[in-house]
């Protein structure tokens, strides 16, 4: 890891991203366009069907941050006449430059995880996932999220009143709460289910399979700025656990692979909110930083 003495060098790679997408993406529109695809085929969402989900999501997150107030009703509108320039102006893109913007995004998630920030208080973190749909979604959204938790503690009084301030804070902490409860009871829903239908198959007599990952999709070492950084890192490392039971229970014929399917979608659709905002927010705190 390099490391960044002054504060301000962080947004190098932001500035790259703004660099390829100017004239095409605004900086929150590219937080959708580049997202992971969330549907049974995984790409790194450069064709129009996975890019369609994307702004239908991105959509739907307007409504669920002006219900939550984060964002008001003209906001809200003009984030959704964002999503219709970027769906007109992105299809007109050559399909070459449409790869390009996808990769730049996940590139620079990348970039921030070899950077070190100094005067930080860290806790290093080993980090292996086993299964492809949970690497983009912890590229392109935690190291951004990283970076947001510990410039919120910085710069989060002199970048937003004392109101919305404490408005940021409350939905990240509901929504990381869900998250949390939620992948709680997967992990227990799952494990439970393999473990029963193991026992019943031995008893049967029925051959069983007992999968593992050889080689992960990601192996790394990362240093966590905050605590909820940290909560948000062990929410995605825990559902790849309840991957390797779904890989147990698809192997043994239990369930069926378009069922697993939908059900790590669901994780990536409850997921989505928690890092379209963060990223917001990180973007929202740098224009202190750059200021100072």
């Amino acid at each position: 890891m390099s490391t960044i003495n002054e504060e301000t060098k962080i947004v190098d790679g932001d500035a790259g991203a703004a660099a390829i997408t100017t004239s095409v993406l605004s900086a929150d529109t590219v937080s959708a366009t580049a997202t992971v695809a969330q549907g049974p085929l995984v790409t790194d969402g450069a064709d129009d069907g996975d890019l369609e989900q994307e702004l239908a999501r991105m959509e739907g997150d307007a409504a669920i941050l002006q219900k939550e107030g984060m964002i008001s009703a003209s906001e809200a509108q003009e984030k959704r006449e964002q999503v219709e320039r970027t769906r007109k102006l992105f299809r007109d893109l050559p399909p070459a430059e449409r790869a390009a913007i996808v990769r730049r995004r996940r590139e620079i998630g990348r970039e921030l995880l070899d950077r070190q920030l100094s005067g930080a208080a860290v806790v290093p973190a080993a980090v292996r996932l086993n299964h492809t749909r949970m690497k983009p979604l912890f590229e392109q959204w935690w190291p951004y999220l990283n970076r947001m938790s510990i410039n919120i503690q910085r710069f989060g009084r002199s970048t937003f009143t004392a109101q919305d301030l404490g408005t940021v804070s409350d939905f990240f902490e509901k929504q990381i709460s869900d998250l949390e409860s939620y992948v709680i009871e997967q992990l227990e829903v799952a494990g439970g289910f393999r473990e029963r239908s193991e026992s019943e198959m031995r008893a049967r007599g029925d051959i069983v399979f007992e999968p593992s990952v050889t080689k992960p999709s990601l192996e790394i070492e990362v240093e966590a700025y905050s605590r909820l950084s940290m909560r948000l890192l062990s929410i995605i490392m825990k559902f790849d656990r309840v991957m390797d039971h779904f890989d147990f229970l698809v192997w043994n014929g239990i369930r069926d692979q378009s069922d697993v399917d939908e059900e790590t979608s669901r994780f990536l659709r409850k997921f989505h909110p928690v890092g379209v905002r963060g990223y917001m927010t990180h973007l929202r705190l740098m224009t202190t930083v750059r200021g100072r």
